[in-house]
């Protein structure tokens, strides 16, 4: 006869502990439970996490079970890290979804200060467009989705070329039954009315969009070639977009540097009139290029040493003035989209590239028949992991990061996400959003049930 083992429990290592007011917050990363107790239960919680085999009865062995229910003890044969790798490498090597971002050109009208890219370079042709549109149509039937994503250089200076490319695909997913969609990142200057009413069509239906504070530091930071302003243009575009569309979503960027950080308040006061429930916002230190050494020097003074910490405040103001905030390590067991072997990054050439932050090194060659990579420099790209890395192994952020940045890794130095720098900072965050989201969804709850109570 075979006889139950007991359980032997253990804490778990993604565990955060944190006050809040006269509360105490109890957050889990790798299980993403949140729970908010008062200071007596806590000190019970502490307790039995301190002690997890005791023999805890009555109301420590009601706690004992949700402390296992939520993943903040278990099974000490649990082995969290080799979970945590099984979760990334599912993600990583599913090829169930494929997702082409497509570079239709390298030219850019704008010329930022920070902008890592070379703002010139060549355009797709008919040729390499149908060749393309093709391929993704040919393979679509093998697939559960096909996600297109455009990307450049400014995407929308090959207007054309988006439309061919989206509709053709679009008839040979609706033709195979498999789901298509489609985004862009875009400046969004050339984002005129004509081209924004063709976008459900399209099924373009994400659409990011950077504004870098009020319109005097934007102008400094974003200008177009030639130097002239760009705030109004991409703000009344942006507000257009919202008007003329149903299913399309804004994913506002906004990078923050030392001169616009104390204006970023105030830009968040001109959306009090546009669709906050069709907008995501979030808020990043401007990037290290190789194009503006000396400016990044500045920022990175400015934002000292605990640069997470300095820039969450935004977060929370932003989900106070009833934004939906776009909290970026959240939501998917990978760092990047270009961690996985399904995501395929083309230029106006057919080349393949590792991810859109190099993307002036090649690797392969999109053809009629399909990807064809350098195997040495593919598998060099996918070598680099976060699991033969110490500090990864003991970080309280590897369920949510997998490891930080591919193409830092693989340069030779980490790539963590600023959210690293204040890991109790970035649990805050993460349970003010969800407390905020819960109480939108209360007072949806209740405004329902109000109609529901009139029509009676």
């Amino acid at each position: 006869m075979l006889v139950k083992e007991a359980k032997v429990l253990k804490a778990s290592k993604y565990n955060v502990f944190f006050e809040d007011k006269d509360k105490v917050v109890c957050v889990n990363f790798l299980s993403k439970a949140i729970a908010r107790v008062d200071k007596e239960k806590y000190g019970k919680i502490k307790e039995i996490i301190e002690k997890p085999n005791k023999n805890w009865e009555g109301e420590y062995e009601k706690l004992k079970k949700d402390l296992l229910f939520g993943g903040y003890l278990v099974d000490k044969r649990f082995d969290e890290i080799q979970h945590i790798k099984m979760l990334n490498f599912m993600e990583r090597f599913d090829s169930s979804s494929i997702t082409f971002t497509i570079m239709p050109t390298m030219e850019c009208n704008f010329d930022c200060v920070y902008c890592y890219e070379a703002k010139t370079g060549p355009s797709i042709d008919e040729s390499k467009t149908k060749e393309i549109a093709r391929y993704i149509s040919r393979i679509a039937s093998q697939k559960k989705s096909v996600h297109v994503s455009w990307f450049g250089g400014e995407p929308l200076l090959k207007f054309d070329t988006i439309k061919f490319v989206n509709e053709y695909v679009k008839d040979a997913c609706e033709e195979s039954k498999t789901n298509f969609s489609s985004s862009m990142s875009t400046n969004g200057y050339l984002l005129d009315d004509e081209k924004a009413k063709q976008f459900d069509e399209l099924k373009i239906t994400s659409v990011q969009i950077t504004l870098d504070g009020l319109p005097e530091y934007h102008n400094k930071y974003r200008y177009l070639k030639g130097g002239r302003p760009t705030f109004e243009k991409i703000y009344s575009n942006m507000k257009n977009l919202l008007k003329v569309t149903k299913d399309v979503s804004v994913n506002l960027r906004v990078n923050v540097g030392p001169d616009n950080y104390d204006s970023i308040s105030e830009l968040l006061n001109m959306f009090d009139d546009f669709p906050k429930e069709r907008m995501l916002i979030y808020f990043r230190w401007i990037f290290d290029s190789d194009n503006a050494k000396d400016f990044y020097a500045r920022v990175q003074k400015f934002q000292g040493k605990q640069p997470y910490r300095k820039l969450s405040k935004f977060y929370i103001e932003a989900v106070n003035k009833g934004f939906n905030v776009l909290v970026p390590i959240l939501g998917k067991n990978v760092y990047c989209e270009y961690d996985k072997i399904s995501s395929i990054l083309v230029g106006p050439k057919g080349e393949l590239h590792r991810c859109t932050v190099m993307n002036n090194s090649p690797i392969g060659k999109l053809t009629e028949e399909g990807p064809k990579y350098d195997s040495i420099e593919y598998e060099k790209w996918h070598k680099a992991t976060a699991f033969e890395d110490e500090d990864c192994m003991e970080c309280k952020l590897l369920p949510l990061c997998g490891g930080g940045c591919r193409l830092s890794r693989m340069n030779g130095y980490k790539g963590c996400p600023e959210e690293v720098s204040d890991v109790e900072g970035f649990a805050r965050l993460w349970y003010a959003v969800k407390e905020k989201e819960k109480e939108k969804a209360n007072t949806f709850k209740l405004n329902k049930t109000i109609v529901g109570s009139e029509k009676v």
